[in-house]
């Protein structure tokens, strides 16, 4: 892992970012064009949901090195799957739901393998969101029990922002039987056809608000247990990864999510596409203002000499 990371450390930073748009732009325009053959109405979580975790899991290697990385992506992909499989096995954490074919090939028959990397692809924009409004920096220097609850409760509930929007377009179901799938063949680009069903629908637009009470405790317990740990784990930032527009990305990703939802809509859920622009576009823009407005100690744009001040410090008082 530490020559990935070293390997991945030689790659300027603009390439990454060259990359990353080049990659948002090619998605953009297959969705748009046609290019996948697919419907508008649901994005195709089978391409989008691995290469954002990829883009959010390079860009943690070079932000945290990679011992901090790989810690965060085994722990949200770890965590988050044993709640998903008690809670569809038992119904006890987010309500009763089980999980359709939308999504793939299953985990021990029950949870999709895109699952947990889903939660992952969320787990890291939201930590850089949290720690730019609550520290002015993408990396937490905060140490100490009470700050690491505070943070962590912060973090949660950036993160289950974003399922107040996608849980009621990926469980949307067109069939008059809950207990069964009505449709002929399904289509993970189809809003109608689910990837998850309600066993019992709940007020928000089908979707129990146990369920957002289960997202809050995942979350939190994956936030708290990384952050408990994260600062006995060297840091190490690579050169270049102290420029705004690269440490904006992970925002970047974030705010993509909540564009996805709001620009394509949902004709079929009447008003669900107005959730996303203040539930996840109030952190993403406070964020991203907060980084812009504040830290202009931090060169826009990567090739200059780290500043003396900052975020960064943190880096310098591991030993990287």
């Amino acid at each position: 892992m530490g020559a990935i990371s070293t390997k991945l450390a030689r790659i300027p930073a603009t390439v990454w970012l060259i990359l990353t748009l080049f990659t948002i732009i090619l998605f953009y325009a297959g969705i748009r064009t046609g290019g996948f053959n697919m419907p508008l109405e649901r994005i195709p979580w089978s391409i989008l949901v691995p290469s954002t975790a990829a883009i959010c899991f390079a860009h943690s290697l070079l932000m945290l090195g990679w011992h901090r990385a790989f810690t965060l992506f085994a722990m949200a992909v770890s965590i988050s799957f044993v709640f998903e499989y008690v809670g569809e096995s038992t119904g006890l954490i987010f309500g009763p739901y089980f999980y359709t074919d939308v999504l793939g090939d299953k985990a021990f028959g029950r949870i999709p393998y895109l699952i947990p990397l889903a939660w992952y692809m969320m787990f890291y924009p939201s930590y850089v969101i949290t720690n730019l409004l609550a520290e002015g920096g993408p990396i937490s220097r905060r140490d100490g029990f009470v700050p690491v609850v505070w943070l962590s409760i912060l973090s949660a509930l950036v993160m289950t922002a974003w399922d107040l929007t996608m849980d009621p377009v990926m469980s949307f179901n067109i069939c008059a039987d809950i207990t069964k799938v009505c449709v002929d063949k399904l289509d993970e680009a189809n809003v109608g056809h689910p990837a998850w069903i309600w066993v019992k629908p709940g007020p928000h637009f089908g979707v129990p608000l146990e369920n957002f009470r289960g997202w809050l405790i995942a979350s939190f317990t994956v936030f708290f247990t990384y952050r408990m740990v994260e600062r006995r784990l060297p840091l190490r930032t690579f050169a270049g990864m102290d420029a705004r527009i690269m440490i904006v990305i992970p925002v970047g990703v974030y705010s993509a999510m909540a564009l996805v939802d709001t620009w394509l809509g949902y004709p079929e859920i009447e008003d669900v596409h107005l959730i996303s622009p203040f539930v996840m576009g109030i952190p993403a823009f406070f964020a991203a203002f907060h980084l812009f407005a504040n830290r202009t100690d931090l060169p826009l744009l990567p090739g200059k000499a780290p500043p003396d001040d900052g975020w960064h410090e943190s880096s310098r008082e591991t030993g990287a």
